[in-house]
């Protein structure tokens, strides 16, 4: 078979379009192979032994799945101890824990363990907490912040918390009156740590958390500015809801106007939520019209999740708190539901075992959201595989990135699975306290009460105090400040961008990202700060029926209804055809997800040019085939005007916009080819046609 000069011609420049295609491919796959090795790569060994080489110390082993209980056996005979599930929840996962007689034999267990197939992950139990400054810490920058805000001299405040510290001989014992003798109004007292400036008490108790007086009506910050102007109509009734700065600065009320959240289930894994009355306790005040599903208590192994600290529902009622039910505050989720897990004590910490038990519970109780308001400085490779089950599973993770003062960003916050958020106080800075680094994706409100000295500048919500001393008042509402603070804002936002059809965690983390409002260095603020209403106004151009799918319809029926020489079955074929090009790809995405290798196949003309060139020859596929390539580059061009590609902008950069494009145009071409070869086929037919008549 000879092959003609001008086939040749068309089979180089075919090979020359494919090689050109897939040149744009290659910053894609270098990605790729970037986050693969990223994946683990922590290692399966001791990471907290502090050298009290004599104290019991526990590991984590995560098994796999299939293993038999005679496995089971044998490694607990290998490492010389019993191993129990870490929760009733988890003997499907195989997750177990094994307490050592001291942390040199718990070194020894892991290395038994290291390259053993029949394990997973195997380390030390870790120990996460709120992600708050210490008490002594605490102390030390309100007196520096106040000492700012008097014009008084930094270094005599912080002598005279350090001279506090030095009387208290933290942690502090209950009996002693603690007082400083220096000029009015300054005075540090405990029950809990408070230090009285002015009219204001700031206060923070023996867990490091922020606490200041309750905030009433009236009593709103002058210093916070809209940086979404909100549109009107949607503003609620709660009493206290224009104390909410936060609230105004991501535009709660124009993504108010499309969703508040419903359908959208948010797992706060925290302290617990005051979610309904138990024995534990009373349901806060303002929790009364807040949908909730069942939780779990995973620090006592039961299935009433009741907070006993207070951060789990102040972190829970930024989410969802009750909404013009004419009470307290607003959520900014309102219509969600919280699926309350407490994995920290009362004293604000938990193991890493029953962190990554909540995580794999919440993704397998149907879960859409995780908000992790919690953290540490070491990473462990039991809450990065949970992470990575979770998000596999399609849950978002939004974690606190830190209050370390700075770099670094903490853990689990700084896994690529989770979004991490850092925290800016009402004037858009980052707050004094927040941790930051490259790990950052965006900055969110979560209050800076030490830049003002002003308790109005805190995050407002309903919650639970139920320590001991005045600042402790019970169901009240509480200023805190923190990324603890900031991390929930985020959460609700993804709960919103969720309950309009955006569930895809990739897809959900590039909205959130893009339509940030820009704000400075990327390593403080990330992509800039939150906008509610900037990713809900994203995901309604994702989800729901567009201009375009009324055009690609439009164009379906001309198909159907005009044209010569075209059977039924042709035209049918044709606008069939030209549905799956558009739709086809979108489908085998949300399936596969937004950064899935396959889309470089799903949503490339590498399918269309399969189709035209096994089709060349006959009439009616010919055009099918053309219908196909057009509806693909218009899929294509659709996400391209969106500023929403195959492959998110957060996790691929500027990558694949060129890969967009470069696929866009050959469909194109490839549509325009069929279209062509479909007429001179037609011309064919009808020279043969007149020629037997």
């Amino acid at each position: 078979m000879r092959i003609k000069k001008s086939d040749l011609g068309k089979m180089a420049w075919a090979m020359l379009g494919m090689a050109a295609v897939g040149a744009t491919s290659l910053p894609l796959v270098a990605v790729w192979q970037q986050q693969d090795g990223a994946a683990n790569s922590f290692p399966v060994v001791s990471t907290v032994a502090n050298g009290n080489t004599d104290q019991p110390t526990t590991i984590v082993v995560d098994l796999q799945d299939n293993v038999s209980v005679g496995t089971i056996e044998a490694i607990e005979r290998r490492i010389g101890a019993d191993l129990e599930y870490a929760s009733p929840y988890a003997v499907d996962d195989k997750m177990m824990v094994a307490t050592l007689p001291s942390a040199a034999a718990a070194q020894t267990a892991l290395s038994r363990l290291a390259g053993d197939g029949r394990v997973e992950v195997a380390e030390e139990e870790m120990t996460l907490r709120i992600p708050e400054m210490s008490a002594q810490d605490s102390i030390e920058m309100q007196a520096v912040a106040v000492a700012e805000a008097s014009r008084r001299s930094v270094d005599t405040a912080k002598a005279q918390a350090e001279e506090a510290a030095t009387q208290a001989d933290y942690p502090v014992d209950r009996s002693k009156y603690l007082s400083l003798v220096t000029e009015k109004p300054y005075r540090i007292s405990d029950e809990p740590y408070v230090l009285h400036i002015e009219n204001r008490s700031f206060a923070v108790d023996n867990s490091g958390r922020w606490m200041f007086e309750p905030v009433r009506a009236g009593n709103v910050a002058t210093s916070s500015p809209e940086i979404n102007k909100p549109g009107g109509g949607t503003r609620p009734n709660d009493p206290m809801y224009d104390q909410q700065w936060n609230f105004k600065m991501v535009g709660a009320e124009d993504a108010w106007k499309k969703t508040k959240g419903k359908g959208a289930i948010v797992a706060v894994i925290d302290t617990g939520v005051a979610a309904e009355s138990t024995k534990k306790g009373k349901q806060c005040k303002d929790f009364n019209t807040t949908t909730f599903v069942k939780g779990y208590d995973f620090v006592n192994k039961d299935g009433d999740p009741f907070d006993d600290h207070g951060h789990g529902t102040h972190v829970a009622g930024t989410i969802a708190e009750s909404t013009n039910n004419s009470e307290g505050v607003a959520g900014l989720a309102y219509e969600a539901t919280i699926m309350p897990i407490k994995v920290l004590s009362a004293s604000g910490s938990g193991s890493s075992s029953d962190i990554a038990d909540a995580i794999r519970y919440a993704a397998d109780k149907g879960a859409h959201v995780i908000n992790m308001s919690l953290g540490s400085n070491q990473p462990s490779s039991v809450i990065q595989k949970a992470c990575q089950y979770a998000v596999k599973k399609g849950v978002v993770i939004v974690c606190a990135a830190g209050n370390g003062f700075g770099e670094p960003v903490g853990y689990p916050a700084a896994f690529p699975e989770c979004i991490a958020i850092s925290s800016v106080g009402p004037s858009g800075k980052i707050a004094t306290y927040s941790s930051y680094g490259k790990q950052v994706a965006l900055a969110a409100p979560g209050g800076d009460m030490m830049e003002s000295g002003n308790a109005a500048d805190g995050i407002l919500q309903n919650t639970v105090m139920t320590g001991k001393g005045d600042r402790a008042k019970g169901d009240d509402y509480y200023a805190f400040q923190g990324t603890s603070m900031a991390s929930p804002h985020a959460a609700a936002v993804a709960a919103l961008v969720v309950s309009q059809g955006v569930t895809d965690p990739a897809r959900v983390r590039d909205i959130l990202t893009k339509s940030a409002m820009p704000n400075g260095e990327p390593n403080k603020y990330g992509a800039g700060i939150l906008s509610a209403s900037g990713a809900v106004s994203m995901a309604t151009a994702v989800e729901g029926v567009k201009l375009r799918h009324i055009l690609l319809f439009g164009g379906a029926f001309l198909l159907m209804a005009i044209g010569p020489r075209r059977s039924f079955w042709t035209r049918a074929g044709m606008a069939g055809a030209l549905g799956v090009g558009f739709f086809g790809a979108d489908v085998a995405g949300d399936v596969f997800g937004a950064n899935s290798p396959w889309n470089l196949l799903t949503f490339s003309a590498i399918l269309p040019a399969a189709a035209y060139f096994g089709a060349r020859k006959s009439l009616g596929a010919a055009k099918m085939s053309g219908a196909f390539a057009l509806g693909v580059a218009v899929n294509l061009w659709a996400g391209w005007h969106n500023d929403l590609h195959p492959f998110t902008s957060y996790a691929f950069g500027d990558a694949g916009t060129p890969w967009t494009l470069m696929n866009m145009g050959a469909a194109f071409v490839i549509a325009n080819l069929a279209g062509w070869k479909a007429v001179k086929l037609s011309g064919g037919t009808e020279t043969a046609a007149k020629t037997v008549s």
